[in-house]
């Protein structure tokens, strides 16, 4: 039977009629106790898990840490050329100096040599005391730089047993200082 075949009445009864019933409460909880035997249907998840809460504890102290370690190792590089920039002589720049001063010192030396060559004996004892009261103080340098140097000490042990310009050798512990 078509519903266009229904007289006003019928038709109006049958659109009184609810579109849907509802289930009762207890035929819905054994619909969804029978689906979850089945397992066609599981229980909502918790949205807090112990292990979720443990990973997530763990990794954000792996990134605070790591975090921690960059930032102390950027502070650091950024203190060394910071004390860079503030020193820029570092050992091989000062050992440089340390050459071109020498042989600046031994071309000194050499122009004294042909300075002096007829000059007066008191002149050419004054400009030994002076290149030996330098060599002096070269070698209680490279003491100081090298304690154990066999050379430097031998060096030293010399030079202090040289007369000095009044006839007489240093005497133990004193240096020989000629004043410019």
């Amino acid at each position: 039977m078509d519903r266009d075949e229904l007289r006003p009445s019928e038709r109006a009864a049958f659109d009184a009629l609810p579109r849907e019933q509802s289930a009762s409460r207890i035929l819905e909880e054994r619909t969804v106790r029978a689906l979850k035997e089945r397992g066609l249907l599981r229980s909502r998840p918790a949205l807090i898990r112990p292990w979720v809460v443990a990973t997530a504890a763990a990794a954000s102290l792996a990134l605070f840490a790591s975090g921690l370690a960059v930032g102390q190792w950027m502070g650091a590089r950024q203190t060394v050329d910071a004390l860079a920039a503030l020193y820029p002589e570092g050992p091989n720049r000062a050992a440089a100096r340390v050459q071109s001063t020498g042989s600046a010192h031994v071309a000194a030396l050499n122009a004294l040599v042909e300075a002096l060559g007829s000059a007066a004996p008191q002149d050419a004892a004054r400009a030994r005391e002076v290149a030996i009261a330098t060599l002096w103080a070269a070698a209680a340098e490279v003491i100081r730089l090298a304690p154990d140097d066999e050379l430097a000490a031998q060096v030293l042990q010399v030079l202090e047993s040289v007369p000095t310009e009044g006839g007489v050798a240093a005497e133990e512990g004193q240096r020989n200082v000629v004043w410019f």
